[in-house]
C-alpha cells in the first residue's frame, strides 16, 4: 500500500495527514517553520516514519511555489521536492486547486463506479 504524506506549513503552524489508501493514519498540528531549532526535523521525522510503516513515504508539501525554496529541508534552493531513500517530495502550489471532473447527467447515478475509478491498479 502506499502511504502518503500532505504537509502544509504557515506562518502560525504545519499541518500533517498521513493516509494509507483511503485511510487517515495521522493528523498533526505542529509548529510553524519559523520555529523549529533544528533544521534536518522534518526530514528526520519522515525518515522516521517511514522506518515505522517499513515504505517509502510519497510526500505532498503544499506551498506557495514562490517560497518553496528550502522549506522544511524537503525542496531545493529552487524549489524542487528532494527525493531520498525514505520518501519522495512533490511540490504542489497552495493556491492551485484542482478541478472536479465533468459529469454527464441523465442515465442514472454512477456514484459506486466513481468510487472504484479511485482504486489504484495492481499491475
Amino acid at each position: 500500500m502506499t502511504y502518503k504524506v500532505v504537509i502544509i506549513p504557515s506562518a502560525t503552524r504545519t499541518r500533517m495527514l498521513v493516509t494509507e489508501g483511503p485511510d487517515e493514519l495521522l493528523r498533526a498540528v505542529l509548529p510553524s517553520p519559523s520555529q523549529l531549532q533544528y533544521e534536518r526535523a522534518a526530514i528526520t521525522f519522515l525518515e522516521s516514519l517511514a522506518l515505522w510503516l517499513n515504505a517509502k513515504l510519497h510526500v505532498v508539501l503544499s506551498v506557495d511555489v514562490k517560497e518553496a525554496g528550502f522549506c522544511l529541508g524537503l525542496t531545493d534552493e529552487l524549489g524542487v521536492g528532494v527525493r531520498s531513500l525514505f520518501f519522495d517530495v512533490e511540490v504542489r502550489d497552495r493556491r492551485v486547486r484542482r478541478r472536479p471532473g465533468r459529469r454527464i447527467r441523465g442515465v442514472g447515478d454512477f456514484a459506486d463506479l466513481r468510487q472504484l475509478r479511485l482504486v489504484p491498479d495492481d499491475n
